[in-house]
């Protein structure tokens, strides 16, 4: 799964100029119910104006009246130039880890030629995650698994002798000693016969949801 499958087109964006005035800033931001813009040069990626930055500023300086502020300061005076930023044929794992890493509102995309082409966002992230874990389809059933060799392909054989489709399957450490939980979901109207069927191949259910 990769960025440019999840990223917001530059032709989608809102964004900002950095000769703007904040005042026309703030309206797109607001407008849009926005907490940063994408800040350009013409053509070309600047950086990221925060919502938080024009109200924080503002309140420091204390000393300018609304209206002034408003239309004096420029984006120029208050954006972020300095920026993480990730290829839109990078996997989607890597931009999770930048995200979260670099507390970032977005991420700038960009080609293989450096040329601008969307942002990823933290929704986008989301999204991208329950598309993997396939939330809101089939039955989730968790699995408790020792560490040992061969036990998940034990575990979907078991399920593919029941002739049940899996949809998605996860693994996450369950930070137990030696254990591991299996988050399997799978297309079946008969939950309970595929249940009974992992127990006795002498595997530990740790929580159905349907």
């Amino acid at each position: 799964m990769y960025v440019r499958n999840h990223m917001l087109a530059k032709d989608k964006l809102t964004t900002v100029d950095v000769n703007e005035s904040i005042g026309s800033a703030l309206e797109k931001i607001n407008k849009g119910d926005f907490l940063s813009l994408p800040v350009f040069e013409g053509s070309e990626f600047k950086g990221i104006l925060m919502k938080e930055a024009i109200y924080r500023h503002y309140f420091e300086t204390g000393c300018m009246d609304k209206a002034k502020f408003l239309d004096e300061v420029k984006v120029k005076d208050l954006y972020i130039d300095k920026y993480k930023s990730i290829l839109d044929s990078e996997l989607i794992e890597n931009a999770s880890y930048l995200l979260n890493e670099f507390r970032t509102p977005f991420l700038p995309v960009f080609d293989s030629n450096n040329n601008f082409v969307g942002i990823l966002t933290h929704t986008a992230i989301f999204d991208a995650f329950s598309e993997i874990f396939g939330l809101g389809k089939g039955t989730r059933i968790m699995v408790n698994l020792f560490d040992i060799p061969g036990q998940i392909a034990k575990l979907t054989e078991v399920i593919r002798k029941e002739n049940v489709n899996i949809m998605n399957l996860a693994v996450m450490d369950a930070k137990v000693l030696d254990v591991y939980k299996v988050v399997i979901r799978v297309d079946t109207e008969d939950v309970e016969e595929l249940i009974d069927k992992i127990e006795k191949a002498g595997f530990k259910i740790a929580g159905i949801v349907k």
